[in-house]
């Protein structure tokens, strides 16, 4: 008896230690986050991307089949769902019958009722987009969860042209209870449409994988006699966070304010506002004040040794010298850290601290872009190393300034430079590898269509904002439609030359031209964030012409516009179908920074690179550096009937987030990769039509390719400090 109470004591202790506190949720085959069928009043999480695969096509008039679910917790109370829903993979449906192939999206809002999210209230809509809608149903929905249970009912109302092929299973009232006794292990049952079902949930743990990321497979049975699915199916999913999101608080954050018109210190020492500031300190427990550092000039060999940090962290173009104030003037360049800026400006101050920080000495730091400015930190040396080193320091590290706000050739006017030039950019002959990929998903030809290619850069830095490139790429693979004969052959990856061509970027000093002498005071007009480039050349492999953009990103940067446009002449016209003999494309740009969610509204309208003309509206969500892009596009050629689009774009850099450090050469990975998937929506034809050659940008190198992808305003490098003092450290 003993020995049997022991047994039941360690089984109960076991169940209790694994026992879940909260019911995990994932994505529905609907295209929503819930159980199996029906959704419930959750959300993917802000910056989590969820992957879903099962065997089954709830409504179809042939349940089995493929089912893909890709969804983003793409704001803090909003889902975006992309589903393709397909009986077979790779039969034509126009040749050989392929049953039912459709391509759509589907969003979810919701929010808590209560302080403790017991009680969530959500609304959503299912198969938005495409010509067809086979499973759209709007619905409400309102959940109560509490420790490992979970209760959901809400009413739905199905429509859409799809009542033959296939219908959604969400009509009328719904309901669904689910139960977690284990952190590993959920069983739920679910209530829609006169049909119910059970089925469980295996989570892996959390060890097994990355921290963040979340996995699980599962299986279901039908309970009730109608087909609307198969008697029983398996699925699997996985959940990976994007990145960290940022925290949104309700009170008032720390002071990050931009410097004032004149912020260039007169002093060796200065006061100035906290921009790159320390941590508040707690009320109950004070840092202590360490001793102040001694006023002492940095000597030469200092400055000539902060050079050399500087090369060792991997800047160039690197200035180090004295203005007139007795202030140091630090001016470095950045082509290793890629993926961001923000790295490099941490690299730089680190240097800074790690060189001048054992004295009272004030620094004027510029970081540039291919010799762009970009940011601007004004502070002294041994608050900056206190900053970086003491995270409860209350010793402000610096002022940032970027183009916006303040001139950045007044931040450093009169300086005598020490070491002029170190690890010029010129001498590195720089080489890019990138992948390269066309698609075609959801068509009556094939559900998943591909042609897949490297492309391999070689970029050589002339002088101040100059570069010549040349870009070759060829196909390393590709799915049969886009081989030869293939629906999809003259849109695959062409092989050969895609870029030679020769870019030039500068950045007007009309802060200068309109303010001489009191050149700072101009800053509040952002007169010094007008930027302009030019490239000529070859471009998109057989483009040859000029290509010109103008930029302004005034102020702290909330807003930028940008207007491009080129001419163009095709010299293998007809190859590429919906490609004119020339181009004249005509654009113009403007994007808003929601600055507290990361969020950029985007509109780009005119006549876009094969002569159509029409707009589009985006919102672009960032998370870290991985960004993704929902947009809506309209746009016609003058003889044809306007046409309108709704696509998803995934941009992620691929390679390491530091590259190889710059000598003779210097391999790097790719700063972004982007791919998008769009459908036609509201086609009078049926299916997801094959339309392309509509909303096509440029070839040419992209001006915010300077300007860290679109991400160097003020409010920008203030909302990353924890990274700038990362990378610092």
């Amino acid at each position: 008896m003993k020995h049997f109470s022991q047994h039941a004591l360690a089984a109960a202790a076991a169940l209790v230690c694994c026992t879940a506190g909260a019911v995990d949720t994932n994505l529905a085959t609907g295209g929503f986050t819930g159980l199996s069928l029906t959704p419930n009043a959750r959300i993917l999480e802000w910056g989590q991307l969820g992957l879903v695969y099962d065997r089954q096509l709830p409504g179809a008039a042939d349940p089995s089949g493929h089912n893909f679910l890709a969804g983003f917790g793409l704001l803090p109370s909003v889902e975006l769902v992309g589903r393709l829903a397909t009986n077979s993979i790779h039969d034509n449906c126009f040749t050989q019958g392929c049953g039912m192939r459709d391509l759509s999206a589907s969003g979810k809002v919701g929010i808590g009722l209560d302080r403790a999210n017991r009680f969530r209230i959500a609304a959503g809509i299912t198969d938005v987009g495409g010509s067809v809608t086979f499973f759209r149903s709007a619905y409400g929905v309102l959940t109560y969860s509490r420790d490992t249970v979970e209760v959901s009912g809400g009413y739905a109302r199905r429509s859409g042209s799809g009542t033959v092929t296939a219908r959604s299973p969400l009509d009328g009232v719904f309901g669904s209870a689910a139960w977690q006794p284990l952190s590993w292990a959920r069983g739920h049952v679910e209530y829609t449409d006169g049909n119910a079902w059970a089925g469980v949930r295996l989570f892996a743990p959390a060890s097994w994988l990355p921290q963040g990321w979340a996995a699980h497979v599962g299986a279901n049975a039908r309970l009730t006699n109608a087909t609307v699915t198969d008697r029983t199916w398996f699925s699997a999913g996985i959940t990976i966070p994007l990145y960290k999101v940022p925290e949104l608080r309700s009170a008032t954050p720390a002071p990050l304010a931009a410097p004032a018109p004149a912020a260039v210190p007169s002093a060796p020492v200065v006061q100035t506002a906290p921009v790159v500031g320390a941590a508040p300190v707690p009320p109950q427990a004070p840092a202590a004040s360490p001793a102040p550092a001694p006023v002492r000039s940095a000597s030469d060999a200092d400055l000539e040794a902060l050079a050399r940090d500087l090369q060792s962290r991997g800047l160039e173009d690197i200035w180090v010298g004295r203005l007139p104030d007795g202030s140091i003037a630090i001016r470095a360049n950045n082509a290793t850290y890629n993926w961001n800026a923000v790295d490099a400006l941490g690299a730089a101050l680190g240097a800074t601290a790690s060189s001048l920080g054992a004295q009272r000495t004030v620094y004027r730091l510029v970081l540039t872009q291919r010799q762009v400015p970009l940011v601007a930190v004004t502070g002294q040396a041994d608050c900056l190393r206190q900053w970086i080193e003491q995270p409860a320091s209350t010793c402000a590290g610096g002022e940032l300034s970027t183009p916006g706000t303040l001139s950045m050739d007044a931040v450093q006017q009169g300086a005598a430079w020490v070491v002029r030039g170190l690890q010029p950019s010129w001498k590195t002959f720089r080489v890019q590898l990138s992948p390269v990929l066309r698609t075609a998903i959801g068509t009556e030809v094939g559900a998943f269509d591909y042609s897949a290619g490297v492309n391999v850069g070689f970029s050589q830095p002339l002088w101040a904002g100059a570069t010549a490139d040349w870009r070759i790429q060829g196909e390393v693979a590709h799915s049969d439609d886009f081989g030869p004969g293939g629906v999809f052959e003259r849109r695959h990856v062409l092989q050969g030359t895609e870029r030679l061509a020769l870019t030039q970027t500068v950045q007007f000093p009309l802060s200068r031209w309109l303010g001489g002498a009191n050149e700072a005071g101009t800053s509040p007009g952002g007169l010094s964030a007008v930027s302009a480039q030019g490239t000529i050349g070859r471009m998109g492999h057989h483009f040859d012409g000029v290509h010109g953009s103008l930029r302004w990103e005034p102020g702290q940067g909330r807003h930028r516009w940008t207007a491009q446009g080129g001419w163009f002449h095709n010299s293998k016209f007809g190859l590429v179908p919906g490609e004119p003999e020339t181009a004249t494309p005509l654009l113009l740009s403007y994007r808003y920074n929601l600055n507290t969610t990361r969020t950029y509204l985007e509109a780009t309208g005119g006549r876009f690179m094969n002569n159509d003309a029409g707009l589009q509206l985006g919102m672009r969500q960032w998370f870290g550096d991985v960004a993704v892009q929902v947009y809506v596009r309209r746009t016609s050629f003058s003889n044809t009937n306007a046409r309108s689009f709704a696509g998803l774009e995934l941009s992620v850099p691929i390679g390491p987030r530091r590259d190889m450090q710059p000598s003779a050469f210097q391999v790097t990975g790719t700063p972004r990769f982007s791919h998008s998937i769009e459908t036609q929506v509201n086609a009078d034809a049926p299916g997801n039509p094959i339309v392309v050659g509509l909303g096509v940008l440029p070839p040419a190198p992209s001006i915010e390719t300077v300007y860290n992808s679109d991400r160097a305003s003020l409010v920008y490098f203030e909302s990353n400090l924890g990274r700038i003092r990362d990378a610092a450290r």
